[in-house]
């Protein structure tokens, strides 16, 4: 499959190529918080088992690989690991954010090494997380007025050397993201598809009203889109 660089343009690639991951990497430079989501063109971004896999391309998945190997870690909500335990990275070091420690239906591969996943939640929450969570993992407890205050635990992930930070989801931790004026940017991958169910890209809290800039656009002879947005500041 041959990913088209739009805007700004660019020479085409080969997405089966050995150097195209390193290719792909080099148009997505990290900064401080990014979002990558896939979703269909009414906004879903999960089929009818509640799983991004139904929805996802193959191409996307290069592009996915290519966003996690310029990151330090991978954030993603309890949520969306208990509905896709396959979203442990292979190679990427892996944060997940928990407010009650129960990841009941989490089974995760057996060949994760230690240090890999860090979970973080309220301190009350970490006895439960030992209990439920299959593999070998960190757990640093983030107190505060809400169950875990967001931009305290981002704090936290950089004092820890984890600076380039990728989410993937869940849609409401990245409502959140957004709610809290924390995110730097959006990249979002759109499948020609449509689910024809109510979903909300963005979930849980109101993001509120977010004016964006289009930094990057590709396409894939499928006809889904690559898009690369930056909050105006």
């Amino acid at each position: 499959m041959i990913l088209h660089p739009l805007s700004p343009a660019g020479d085409a690639i080969d997405t089966t190529a050995p150097d195209a991951r390193e290719r792909i990497a080099a148009l997505y430079p990290a900064p401080g918080l990014r979002v990558n989501l896939v979703a269909t063109l009414d906004g879903g971004t999960a089929d009818a088992e509640g799983t991004s896999e139904g929805i996802t391309t193959g191409v996307d998945r290069v592009v996915l690989g290519a966003i996690r190997s310029v990151s330090d870690t991978v954030l993603i909500g309890a949520a969306t690991l208990r509905a896709e335990p396959g979203l442990v990275p292979k190679r990427t070091h892996l944060t997940v954010l928990t407010t009650t420690g129960d990841f009941t239906g989490a089974d995760l591969r057996d060949d994760i090494e230690p240090g890999r996943i860090l979970v973080v939640g309220p301190s009350g929450a970490e006895q439960r997380a030992r209990q439920t969570f299959s593999a070998p993992f960190e757990y640093f407890a983030v107190d505060g007025d809400r169950a875990v205050p967001l931009a305290r635990m981002l704090a936290a992930l950089r004092d820890r050397g984890l600076e380039k930070i990728v989410c993937e989801g869940g849609p409401r931790l990245v409502g959140q993201l957004l709610a809290a004026n924390l995110v730097d940017e959006i990249c979002l991958t759109t499948v020609p598809r449509i689910v024809g169910r109510p979903q909300v890209l963005f979930g849980g809290a109101s993001p509120g009203p977010h004016e964006l800039d289009l930094v990057q656009l590709l396409a894939d002879e499928s006809g889904a889109l690559y898009a690369r947005w930056r909050p105006s500041r």
